[in-house]
């Protein structure tokens, strides 16, 4: 059997590489804060972001410790759970998940003696949601609730906090911000809405197995490529209304060029869904929609 390294076990049970989801939804409520409502505190953005980073990876883990634990149950073996791939004990995948809660909570509620309760409040419902998601006796991800839930807590709760966490001192203060921040989310909430249906779309086969029945089950896997390109279009839509709305530069609109782009990556998908290959596509559309939103919105910011 191989060994692993720590580094190699936390990188896979967290999987780090994915925190780049959480990270671009909250530069992006920054930069909404510091265009329209002219603010931005960098320390306690800092903290506030070490804070929905741990707790980004604390829920990765216990998606993955939960998926092990449905497969044992169903005497199923999965060559794609991190912690047999890994040779990852309960234990220790445990102790990881509980020590990412305490470090975001701990912030978290620091942070809310110093900005107001409103942190706390968007923070109890993502660890509700969190939690739920991939836990209890009946969990999110097992339902067709999984994408719009991955994309409200990841795309729209983030955002809201990169904003709030900017704005809270300002005078007077925007009682609908939160309103303000359904538009400039939506984009986020869309994208990353997607990388869950996707997943869903290639693993179907094998999520009934374990009595995982998402979206793709209800409505079909054709159906449910449809409303992956749906969900595109109004990312790109909603970036359009953000920027006539001024609640983001009108350069901001320069992420429009990623659409022939995001268009070839979508159509290679819609082809043929694939784990191994074309999948890597959706992720890659993360990126080309939110990045290149950012560093318009930065450009338009500095000039």
């Amino acid at each position: 059997m191989k060994k692993y390294s720590i580094i190699q076990k936390f990188n896979a049970l967290v999987q780090i590489q994915t925190i780049i989801i959480s990270a671009l939804p909250y530069i992006i409520g920054s930069l909404m804060a510091s265009y329209y409502y002219h603010h931005f505190n960098l320390s306690y953005c800092l903290w506030l972001f070490l804070a929905v980073i741990s707790f980004h990876l604390a829920v990765n883990g216990h998606n993955q410790y939960t998926d092990y634990l449905r497969y044992k149950k169903n005497h199923v073996t999965s060559y794609n759970n991190i912690l047999e791939k890994f040779n990852i004990s309960r234990k220790w995948a445990r102790n990881v998940i509980i020590l990412l809660t305490l470090v975001s909570a701990t912030i978290g509620i620091i942070l809310s003696f110093k900005v107001g309760w409103i942190i706390l409040l968007i923070g109890f419902f993502s660890y509700l949601i969190g939690y739920c998601y991939s836990g209890g006796p009946y969990p999110i991800l097992k339902t067709p609730f999984g994408e719009p839930a991955s994309g409200i807590t990841m795309g729209y709760n983030i955002t809201l906090l990169g904003i709030y966490v900017n704005i809270y001192n300002i005078h007077p203060f925007d009682s609908f911000f939160w309103a303000k921040a359904i538009i400039v989310a939506c984009p986020t909430i869309f994208v990353i809405a997607n990388v869950m249906l996707a997943n869903n779309i290639c693993d179907v086969e094998e999520d009934v197995k374990i009595g995982r029945k998402t979206l793709p089950f209800y409505i079909g896997r054709k159906n449910a490529l449809i409303v992956l390109c749906i969900y595109y279009v109004l990312a790109y839509i909603f970036l359009i209304l953000s920027v006539v709305l001024h609640y983001l530069p009108t350069v901001a609109l320069g992420g429009l060029l990623t659409i022939p782009l995001v268009y070839r990556s979508t159509r290679t998908f819609v082809k043929d869904p694939h784990k191994e290959t074309t999948f890597k596509g959706i992720l890659m559309n993360v990126l080309l929609v939110l990045v290149s939103e950012i560093i318009f919105s930065l450009i338009g910011l500095v000039w």
